[in-house]
């Protein structure tokens, strides 16, 4: 299988998780995408610089974070093989970003202009109702349901649900990192591994 047809798979199989998405309108993304190969540390989208792409992350690990008026960086989101990554905020309002997308794993992403994916979304049905499907389920479903986790779940179980979604997770990502995401600092984390460890 060559690369290309690598790519179209793995494109397809992320989109049509979301709804299916016709061969024409995959070639269309095809046509508009670029590979970038990026290193440990390397930053995809710095805080302040406006976003021009989308990406689908094909490889490694990306995270997202803010930095806080005090100094502190407050880890969003952690995005894994398959995850869609970038600002959409800053995309869609042409406005400088206020978080930034670090690269904490050697990473091959497929990236997208977001103006020419835009004017695809808006010219074919079935990408316009992926589209939708693809911010009812991350910035509506999802997000209630990890703000109402964060709430009504407590933090050893938010850490047993997140480490069984993605196996060997620990292994990959430092743990600050996935602390932050959960919501606890390094010194929770360490205590509810150390009290699970001991079962």
């Amino acid at each position: 299988m060559s690369d290309t047809e690598a790519y179209r798979t793995f494109i397809q199989s992320v989109f049509n998780r979301y709804y299916p998405v016709n061969d024409r309108s995959i070639t269309l993304l095809l046509d508009i995408a670029k590979i970038k190969i990026l290193e440990k540390g390397e930053q995809l989208l710095p805080i302040g610089k406006t976003s021009k792409d989308i990406h689908i992350l094909c490889e490694g690990a990306v995270v997202s974070y803010y930095i806080s008026d005090d100094g502190n960086a407050y880890h969003k989101n952690i995005f894994l093989k398959g995850d869609i990554v970038g600002s959409t905020v800053s995309a869609l309002t042409n406005k400088p970003s206020l978080f930034a997308l670090e690269i904490i794993e050697k990473s091959i992403l497929i990236s997208f202009n977001y103006g020419k994916y835009r004017q695809l979304i808006e010219q074919h049905t079935d990408l316009k109702n992926f589209y939708i499907s693809y911010l009812e389920k991350n910035w509506v479903i999802d997000k209630e349901k990890r703000e109402i986790e964060i709430v009504l779940k407590e933090a050893k179980e938010r850490y047993l649900d997140f480490i069984n979604t993605h196996p060997n997770i620990e292994n990959r990502i430092p743990l600050h990192y996935i602390a932050s995401h959960l919501g606890i600092t390094p010194t929770q984390l360490s205590r509810i591994r150390k009290k699970l460890n001991e079962y």
